[in-house]
Parts: C-alpha cells; sequence; structure tokens
C-alpha cells in the first residue's frame, strides 16, 4: 500500500492529543465518555494495521531500529541534559521519578516519560514478526500471541520488573495483533459497506460507554498495571473500533491529521515542553486558575506543532523520517 490514509492520520492525531491532554492534566473521559483508554490501544493496533511479514528479518530489524531506536535514543538522551542541569543548578524544580541516565536498565521512569512507547512498539514488531515468519498456521500465531499477553499481564499483577518494557510489549501484544487482522478486513479502503459506518461507529462506541459504565478496570501501559483484563480490553478495543470508523466518516481534519501524521514528534517533545510551561504558568497565572490545564495543553501542544517542520528539516533521522543506518546489502 502506498501513499497515506487520510482517515488513519486522523485517528493517529486524536490518539496523540489525548496523550498530551493527558499528561497536562485533563482528564479526556470527563470530556467524551469511553476514551480513558484508547489512545494507546489505537497506536499498537495503527502499528499492527502496516507490518508486512517481512523476508528479510535482519532488515526488519535495521528499519525498525531507524524508525523506533534512533528517535528513542536521541530524545532519550537529550533528556538528560536538562535533568543533570536541574539536579544540579536547581533541584527543587526537579519533580520526576527519573534518577538519571541509567534509567533505561533499572527504572519504568525516564525524564522525558512518553518516549517508553518507542521502546514497547520495537518489541511488538520484532515479536509479532519473528512469529509470522516461523508460525504458518494462523490458529497457532493468535495462541501464542494470547499466551505471550497473557504472561504479560500476569508479570504485571505480580509486579514483576522486567527491563527495556518486555513485559508491556508483551501485554499489548494482543492489540497489535488485532491491528494486523483487521487489516485482512476492508476497513481500510472504500468499499460498499461504508454507507453503514455511522451506524457502526454508534454501536462501537455505545458498547465501549455502556461496559466502561459498569466496569471497574485499570490499563496503565506504561507500568503495566492492569487490572479487570476483560472489560478492558474490551472497552480499549471497542474504543479503537469507534474512533477509527469515526475518523473514515470525518476524512480529515488539518490540524489534527498533521498531529497524526507527525505524532512521533509530538510523542517525543511534548514531556520536555510540558514540564517548563508547567513551572512558568504556575509562576504566572498559579495553578489554582480555573482554566490552567487547558492553557498548560494549548501550549504544549502548540509549541510541539511549532517544532514538527523544525524537526522533519534539521533531525530527519530522530524522528523517524530517514534512516540513519542504511540498508545492509
Amino acid at each position: 500500500m502506498s501513499g497515506r490514509i487520510d482517515f488513519i492520520d486522523l485517528a493517529k492525531g486524536i490518539a496523540i492529543i489525548l496523550i498530551v491532554m493527558g499528561h497536562c492534566g485533563i482528564q479526556s473521559d470527563e470530556i467524551v465518555p469511553g476514551l480513558s483508554v484508547v489512545a494507546l490501544p489505537l497506536f499498537f493496533c495503527v502499528s499492527g494495521l502496516f507490518i508486512r511479514v517481512p523476508n528479510n528479518y535482519g532488515q526488519f530489524i535495521i528499519n525498525k531500529i531507524n524508525k523506533l531506536i534512533v528517535p528513542f535514543m536521541f530524545f532519550y538522551v537529550i533528556s538528560y541534559v536538562p535533568f543533570y542541569l536541574l539536579k544540579w543548578f536547581y533541584p527543587d524544580l526537579l519533580i520526576t521519578q527519573a534518577r538519571g541516565i541509567l534509567d533505561i536498565v533499572d527504572n519504568r521512569q525516564f525524564f522525558n516519560g512518553p518516549i517508553w512507547f518507542l521502546l514497547c512498539l520495537f518489541w511488538c514488531n520484532l515479536i509479532f514478526a519473528a512469529i509470522s515468519i516461523n508460525v504458518k498456521s494462523e490458529i497457532v500465531r493468535i495462541i501464542i500471541i494470547a499466551v505471550l499477553g497473557t504472561i504479560g499481564y500476569q508479570l504485571g499483577q505480580y509486579d514483576v520488573f522486567v527491563p527495556l518494557f518486555l513485559d508491556v510489549a508483551m501485554t499489548s501484544l494482543p492489540f497489535f495483533c488485532f491491528g494486523y487482522y483487521l487489516k485482512k478486513t476492508s476497513l481500510l479502503y472504500p468499499n460498499k459497506y461504508d454507507k453503514y459506518n455511522i451506524f457502526i461507529f454508534t454501536l462501537f462506541y455505545g458498547l465501549a460507554v455502556a461496559v466502561s459504565c459498569l466496569s471497574d478496570f485499570r490499563l496503565a501501559f506504561h507500568y503495566n498495571g492492569f487490572s479487570g483484563a476483560l472489560p478492558g480490553y474490551f472497552v480499549a478495543v471497542t474504543s479503537v473500533l469507534a474512533i477509527l470508523f469515526l475518523c473514515k466518516i470525518v476524512g480529515r481534519l488539518p490540524i489534527v491529521s498533521y498531529a497524526g501524521r507527525y505524532s512521533i514528534v509530538i510523542l517525543c517533545v511534548h514531556h520536555m515542553i510540558y514540564r517548563p510551561v508547567n513551572v512558568v504558568l504556575k509562576s504566572v497565572v498559579g495553578g489554582e486558575f480555573c482554566g490552567f490545564y487547558w492553557c498548560l495543553f494549548m501550549i504544549t501542544l502548540g509549541l510541539s506543532l511549532a517544532l514538527i517542520p523544525l524537526c522533519i528539516r534539521y533531525i530527519p533521522w530522530f524522528v523517524a523520517q530517514k534512516d540513519l543506518i542504511k540498508e545492509v546489502k
């Protein structure tokens, strides 16, 4: 498949905006019910939608290193420059669970926290591709992924720390797999069933809201902290489907779709923007200001969007626009 699919960019834009909102203290579920757990499952699902089972696994790994690990390492390392500067000169301003540059091996919390997702998505791609190459039976593949998902979930239940977010990758693998098999439907293409999209959206959104209201669950991907797995996964999947069908109806919204197309930039930079803006805004208007969190969100998102063209032009290798590691012949 060549070219971009507008409604997928729109869906990714909604997801990354929801993530920024959450980090800025705005609970999306209080605005639109049923959106509390949709953002990360949607990203995993969309990644599964576009994975191609490789013929050359080594080249596949290099490709994913370029697209995920290179941006991760770049933004991971540069984020610890302000961390150590604050630690040495303004320790009172340093409010974080991050401990230092070695957080990657012994801590779930990085100073630029959201980039954990890139590392987790890297493992999802590698694990799923390895299974797909070596297991030809669709049923056996699904069983293996379900088993790995269960193992990841149980690791979280027993609070077992696994470095490099491998446990979260296993827990998230069913969403990635769901996206892969969703690709086998007619969703991505114009089709005769598109006239029913509004009804399909309403059905899935209604199911997500109903189960959300009737269940108690928690899907904390960052910490592999899951409870109420069945209703939680159900709400996540139905919410993802609702967003996808809604976006297929709408097609494109310029700013939101732009954010979705370059969601990796916003993911990598918004936390480094949000932190200082939060401090400055509190000193200017005070944390008790009624619109504080919305101001924080709008400024953070606006500055993140403004950085997209600069990142694309000056550091394209570190925002997955160009390959740093060349293809191995």
